[in-house]
C-alpha cells in the first residue's frame, strides 16, 4: 500500500472538522497519482474516522443536473442503516454498466435510469422523483458525516458554464451542508484564463497540493510481485536516484521535477527496463557484475530520459536514426540549456515551399538533438553512469518493437572494448576522466592532467576522430594553465591527427558521419580540428577512388546484385551503405548502360530497381550526390526507351512492372 502522505491527509481531516463556506482543493501534475492516493490512503482513514466518501468522476457530465444522479450512484449506505440486515447485495455501480451512453441521455429516461441505484426503490417512487427534480436525491443523502469527492473537475470547468458549476457545488457546501473535496490539475488550473479563475476565487476555500513520495512508490512497484535479483537492482541506490526529484543534479531543473513526480510516466519506464532487464540478463551472467552493473544503469536512466521524452510527445519513433547517432562531446559549458521542452511553433504556419521545409527539417532536427542530449546529461552523466546509445531500448520504448537480444549484446561488447580500451590505453583513460569527473582534480592534478593529454595527442595515442576534437577542446580552453600557447597545442593537435591517418588506409564513414552531424555542437574553437580532419579523409579517399570508380563499373557490367547490396540497406543490415557521400553512379558512362539493358535478367532489373529505390527514394544520400547522380536514372530511362526488343522477355515484364515505375516517381522529386 502507498505510504500516508501525513500531510494531505491531516490537511483534509482539518477541513472536515472546520466550519466552511466553500470547497477543498487537492490539486496536484497530470498523473502524480493523486486519485489512486485519495482512493487507496485518504478514503480508508477517512471511513476508519467514521466518515462515509463519496468520490464521483464528473467526466462526461453534460449537465450540472446529472451531479445528483453521479453523486446517488457512488453513495454507499452504512450497512446498519439496511432496510434488510441479511441482504448484503453486491454494491456495483449502476451508471458503470451504461457503457457509452451518455449521463445526461440517461437522465431523460427518468425511472428507467434512477431505478438502477438499487437502494433507492425502499423509500420512494423513483419514477416521480426524477421527474420531479434530480436534486431531491440529495434528501436521501445525510449531510452528517458525508464527503463528496469531485474528480476530473478540469474536464467540465471548460464544457459547462463556470457560473453554473460554481452554483451547483455551492449549493452542495452552503446551501446543503456538504463537505467537498475538489481533484484538480495543479498545472491546468494555474493558467490564468477567467473560467479558472472565477472557479477558484468563487469555490475553493483551501488548496493542499499533493506531491507523492516517488522513492517509495517506485520501491513498492519494483517489488510489487516478488523478491528477485531485478528488484535487488533497482531498489539500490544507484537506480533509485534516477526518479528522486530531490536528487541534487534535479534541482534547478523544475520541468524535469515535475515529469519525475509523473507516476504514469515512471510505470511506464518500469515495465519496459523490466523487459531489457530480462534480455540482457542472458548474455550478462558470467560477466564482470561492477561492469554489467554500470552498463544495465546506463540503461535505465536513458530507458527513464526516453520514456519522458516519449510521454510528453518530444520524442518518437521517428527521431531513432539522431538518438542513435549520438555522440559524446567535451564541453566547457557546465549548465545545459535544454532550449525548452516544447516543440511546438517550429514554422508550422510558414509556407510550404521547399526552402521552407529544409528550414523546417532543420530546426526540428536541432530540436531533437537537443532532446536527446538533454537525455544523456541529465539523466545518464549526472549520475556518472557511462553513456550507452541502445537504439534497440529507444525502438522498443516509442514503437513497442520487439527487443533484439543479439544487438543489445552488441551494445554491451561495444561498451566492453571501450572499458577494456581505457583501462589499457592512459590515453583514453585520462580523456574519460577529463569528461566525466574533471571537477574532482585539484589544482596541480588539472594542470598535470592537461599536459599529460597534450603528449598523448601529439604522439597520436588516439585512434578516432572524435577523440582529437574532444582533446582539442580541452587542450585550447586549458592551455592557459601550461606554459604553452594557443599555437603550441594546435601544433600538437595537428601532429596527432597527422600519426592516425598515417597508419589509416581505409574510411570509416561511420567516423565522417559523425563528424557532419555534430559539427554544429562542437565548441567553436575546436571546429577548425573538423576540418583538419575532413582534409586527411579525402587524401585518403583519392588515393582510393580510381579503384573505388573500376570496381563499381566492373560489378555493374558483371555482377549488379553485389553492386546493389553495397549501395543500399537491406531488411536486417547493420552495414551503413558504400558512397553515401560520394557520387559513385555519375561514374557509369552511356555506353555501359546501353550495352547493361540490351542483355539484362530479371535479376538485374531487380538490383536496379534496388539501387533506384534505396538510393534516391529512401536512404537518400548527401543532396549535392544525390543531384550529381541524377543524370543516371535519366541515362537509364533513355537506355530503357531504346532497348532493342526483338520478343517480351521476363526481364521486359519486370521492367514496365517494377523499374519504370520507380523511375517515374524520382522524376516526380523536384531536382529532376
Amino acid at each position: 500500500m502507498e505510504p500516508i502522505n501525513n500531510n494531505m491527509l491531516d490537511g483534509i481531516r482539518n477541513y472536515l472538522s472546520m466550519e466552511s463556506t466553500g470547497a477543498l482543493m487537492v490539486s496536484g501534475e497530470w498523473g502524480c497519482g493523486k486519485t489512486y492516493h485519495i482512493e487507496k490512503v485518504v478514503m480508508p482513514a477517512l471511513q476508519q474516522d467514521g466518515w462515509n466518501p463519496v468520490k464521483v468522476s464528473l467526466f462526461g457530465i453534460e449537465s450540472v443536473n446529472e451531479m445528483p444522479l453521479r453523486i446517488a450512484d457512488n453513495y454507499k449506505r452504512p450497512e446498519n442503516n439496511e432496510v434488510d440486515g441479511t441482504k448484503k447485495e453486491k454494491k456495483k455501480s449502476w451508471l458503470s454498466s451504461l457503457g457509452k451512453e451518455k449521463a445526461g441521455k440517461a437522465l431523460a429516461k427518468g425511472a428507467q435510469f434512477a431505478s438502477k441505484i438499487s437502494w433507492l426503490g425502499n423509500f420512494v417512487d423513483v419514477e416521480t422523483l426524477v421527474n420531479n427534480n434530480s436534486g431531491l436525491l440529495y434528501k436521501l443523502i445525510p449531510t452528517e458525516k458525508t464527503v463528496i469527492i469531485l474528480d476530473d473537475i478540469e474536464r467540465v470547468i471548460d464544457t459547462i458554464d463556470v457560473h453554473t458549476l460554481l452554483g451547483a457545488i455551492n449549493d452542495l457546501v452552503e446551501h446543503r451542508g456538504y463537505k467537498v473535496v475538489v481533484i484538480a490539475n495543479n498545472s491546468y488550473m494555474q493558467q490564468k484564463d477567467e473560467a479558472k479563475l472565477v472557479f477558484k476565487e468563487k469555490v475553493i476555500e483551501k488548496t493542499l497540493v499533493y506531491e507523492p513520495d516517488v522513492v517509495s512508490i517506485f520501491k513498492e512497484l519494483c517489488g510489487k510481485n516478488c523478491i528477485s535479483p531485478f528488484t535487488e537492482f533497482m531498489t539500490a541506490q544507484k537506480a533509485v536516484k534516477v526518479i528522486d526529484p530531490c536528487f541534487p543534479s534535479y534541482k534547478e531543473d523544475k520541468g524535469l521535477r515535475v515529469e519525475l513526480h509523473n507516476i504514469r510516466i515512471l510505470k511506464f519506464a518500469l515495465a519496459h527496463f523490466c523487459k531489457i532487464y530480462e534480455v540482457c540478463n542472458v548474455f550478462l551472467k558470467n560477466e564482470n557484475k561492477d561492469l554489467a552493473d554500470r552498463f544495465l544503469l546506463s540503461l535505465w536512466a536513458s530507458t527513464v530520459g526516453v520514456s519522458i521524452e516519449y510521454k510528453k510527445d518530444r520524442l518518437t519513433y521517428k527521431d531513432r536514426s539522431q538518438f542513435s547517432q549520438y555522440v559524446e562531446l567535451s564541453t566547457i559549458d557546465w549548465e545545459f540549456d535544454d532550449g525548452g521542452r516544447k516543440a511546438d511553433g517550429l514554422l508550422d504556419e510558414m509556407r510550404e515551399d521547399e526552402a521552407v521545409e529544409k528550414q523546417k527539417e532543420e530546426k526540428q532536427r536541432e530540436y531533437t538533438n537537443r532532446r536527446v542530449t538533454y537525455i544523456f546529461e541529465k539523466l545518464v552523466k549526472a549520475h556518472d553512469f557511462p553513456v550507452i546509445v541502445s537504439p534497440q531500448m529507444f525502438d522498443f520504448v516509442t514503437a513497442g518493437m520487439s527487443l533484439d537480444k543479439d544487438a543489445l549484446k552488441a551494445v554491451w561488447e561495444g561498451y566492453k572494448s571501450q572499458e577494456q580500451r581505457n583501462s589499457t590505453n592512459p590515453a583514453y583513460s585520462l580523456l574519460e576522466k577529463l569528461m566525466h569527473s574533471q571537477w574532482n582534480m585539484s589544482n596541480e592534478e588539472m594542470v598535470d592532467a592537461v599536459i599529460q593529454l597534450a603528449q598523448y595527442v601529439e604522439e597520436g595515442k588516439f585512434c578516432d576522430n572524435m577523440a582529437y576534437v574532444n582533446s582539442a577542446t580541452y587542450l585550447q580552453h586549458f592551455c592557459s594553465l601550461t606554459s604553452l600557447s594557443q599555437k603550441d597545442m594546435q601544433t600538437k593537435i595537428v601532429s596527432g591527427i597527422d600519426k592516425m591517418y598515417a597508419n589509416v588506409s581505409s574510411l570509416s564513414l561511420l567516423d565522417k558521419m559523425n563528424l557532419d552531424v555534430l559539427e554544429n555542437d562542437i565548441p567553436k574553437e575546436s571546429r577548425w580540428v573538423v576540418e583538419y580532419e575532413r582534409k586527411k579523409m579525402d587524401e585518403i579517399a583519392a588515393k582510393n577512388l580510381n579503384d573505388d570508380i573500376k570496381e563499381a563499373r566492373r560489378q555493374f557490367n558483371e555482377d549488379l546484385p553485389s553492386l546493389a547490396n553495397r549501395l543500399t540497406i537491406q531488411y536486417g543490415d547493420t552495414k551503413t551503405p558504400d558512397f553515401l557521400s560520394y557520387p559513385i553512379l555519375s561514374h557509369i558512362p552511356m555506353e555501359d548502360i546501353v550495352n547493361k539493358v540490351n542483355i539484362i535478367q530479371p535479376k538485374e532489373v531487380m538490383a536496379l530497381y534496388q539501387i533506384l529505390n534505396g538510393r534516391f527514394l529512401q536512404q537518400v544520400p548527401y543532396p549535392q550526390v544525390y543531384d550529381a547522380e541524377l543524370p543516371f536514372v535519366r541515362n537509364l530511362e533513355q537506355a530503357l526507351a531504346q532497348k532493342q526488343k526483338n520478343k517480351t522477355t521476363y526481364a521486359d515484364i519486370l521492367i514496365e512492372d517494377c523499374l519504370k515505375g520507380v523511375i517515374k516517381k524520382i522524376k516526380n522529386r523536384k531536382r529532376w
